[in-house]
């Protein structure tokens, strides 16, 4: 014989667990929030790259369109699945922060001063550049957490339900 547990109702009738279900939604809505204006943002910003092509140095432009092949995916999955708030973080400093600086920086020199090489030996070009490539290498390594992270817990939970579900010898 099957017994199936019904909710627990409060006094007011309605089941128990849909208050931690509406908890649960209302930072789950926040985060889809979040996501929307972080796509907004990267939209804007590979918008803008494409508009100043012929200003930025040579490997910019890909570079950023490499960026928004990672981002833009990984935003879209986050949204689906979540992602702890380190991830989050990460995306967010990419997105809303580092990228946006270094082409900020880079835009803002008056164009014959950024072939010019400076203190440390290199043009401001190939710093951006560069910068370009490192948040590119943060994005891949970002994408890497997050996805093995979600297949680490799906190992997991087929390993406990392998252990739970499983008939023993012994049984």
């Amino acid at each position: 014989m099957i017994f199936r547990r019904r909710p627990a109702t409060t006094e007011d009738g309605e089941a128990a667990h849909g208050d931690a279900r509406r908890a649960a939604a209302a930072p789950r809505g926040e985060v889809a929030t979040q996501i929307g204006q972080l796509r907004a943002e990267l939209a804007a910003l590979v918008t803008r790259v494409n508009a100043d092509g012929g200003r930025l140095p040579p490997g910019a432009v890909p570079t950023v369109r490499d960026l928004d092949d990672i981002l833009r995916p990984l935003l879209g999955y986050v949204e689906r699945q979540s992602a702890s708030d380190e991830e989050m973080r990460g995306l967010t400093a990419i997105i809303h922060e580092y990228l946006p600086q270094a082409l900020d920086d880079f835009t803002a020199l008056p164009p014959q001063y950024a072939e010019r090489a400076g203190v440390t030996g290199t043009t401001p070009a190939d710093d951006l550049v560069r910068q370009l490539q490192l948040l590119d290498e943060g994005a891949n390594d970002l994408q890497d957490l997050v996805y093995t992270g979600d297949a680490a817990q799906l190992a997991i939970q087929a390993r406990f339900l392998d252990a739970k579900f499983r008939r023993s010898d012994l049984d």
